[in-house]
């Protein structure tokens, strides 16, 4: 009998204890199942060291974003699979690899890849000593996040309208019209001045409701990483931007954006120290990062 470990986060949006026992008695009867609830941040990341210590076929994540990212981080380069049980308020990369976004609905359909044996291997990428699995930045869209992390209240109810009002508010008072301060080098392209940068492993970037927000709109999990920056935000090119990563895609083509995709690495080097998100979670500020894709490093029951 298989070995699963199922990790939850109480805290995070839509985990509740009723749901978390349908989950459990239905683990439970295929596999040899151990649950722990984490604790504080960091904690997941402990747990599935422990669990592939222990020998463990699978560890299922149920929570958000920052939670999945965190339990996979002592997974990669190892044999031991994740399973992805959406419980935040977005769920990125639940919904980016067509996991159902109901989370009992989800363990029945991670359950049935292990037991069949169906994994994927992904590539994932690391930003300096932390792996992410769809997307980091620094600049504007980690200011972004760590507005939104600081707004608790905001984010468990309303968390769109949050992450709008906060993505507006940065656009137009810290980054519009702003000198470039952020060096981006990505692969062999030259190096460019930019106000912020996003790096994708995958799409999308994140959503807005039911809309997929692109900003790297030919990232893939089998290939290297895409960089975005840009180098002006004006106001009146605000509306425009979101328009792009909306509908349009055009974005990667404007004049002030520099969008280089499939690149095995990079760096971005700031002036001053800047704040970093990994996978929706702020890191913290800081003047340069090395960001690397790491190859074949990952498997997912999907």
């Amino acid at each position: 009998m298989k070995r699963v470990l199922l990790i939850s986060n109480a805290r995070a949006g839509s985990v509740s204890n009723r749901t978390k026992e349908v989950i459990v008695k239905a683990l439970s009867a295929d596999f040899k199942l151990d649950v722990a609830d984490t604790e504080a941040r960091g904690h997941a990341s402990e747990l599935a060291r422990d669990a592939v210590d222990q020998g463990f076929d699978a560890v299922l994540a149920f929570g958000g974003d920052g939670t999945i990212n965190e339990a996979a981080q002592d997974l990669v380069e190892t044999d031991v699979a994740l399973g992805v049980i959406p419980g935040g308020s977005t769920n990125v990369l639940a919904r980016a690899l067509g996991v159902p976004a109901d989370p009992v609905e989800a363990v029945a359909f991670a359950a049935s890849h292990l037991r069949s044996g169906t994994k994927r291997r992904i590539n994932v990428g690391r930003i300096g000593a932390r792996y992410f699995l769809f997307s980091c930045g620094m600049g504007l869209d980690a200011e972004v996040v760590k507005r939104v992390e600081a707004d608790h209240e905001g984010k468990l109810k309303h968390a769109d309208l949050t992450f709008l009002k906060h993505a507006l508010g940065a656009g137009f008072s810290r980054y519009r019209g702003a000198e470039p301060n952020i060096t981006m080098e990505a692969g062999s392209a030259p190096p460019e001045k930019v106000l912020f940068a996003i790096v994708c492993n995958a799409r999308p970037f994140t959503y807005f409701g039911r809309f997929a927000v692109d900003a790297c709109p030919e990232a893939s999990l089998e290939k290297g990483l895409d960089f975005l920056g840009m180098t002006t935000v004006h106001a009146s090119t605000i509306p425009r931007i979101a328009w792009s990563v909306f509908i349009s895609r055009a974005h990667v083509r404007w004049k002030n954006s520099r969008y280089v995709t499939d690149v095995r690495e990079g760096n971005l080097r700031a002036t001053e120290p800047m704040p970093v998100q990994v996978d929706g979670d702020y890191l913290g500020d800081v003047d340069r990062v090395m960001i690397r894709s790491i190859p074949n490093s990952l498997d997912l029951l999907v």
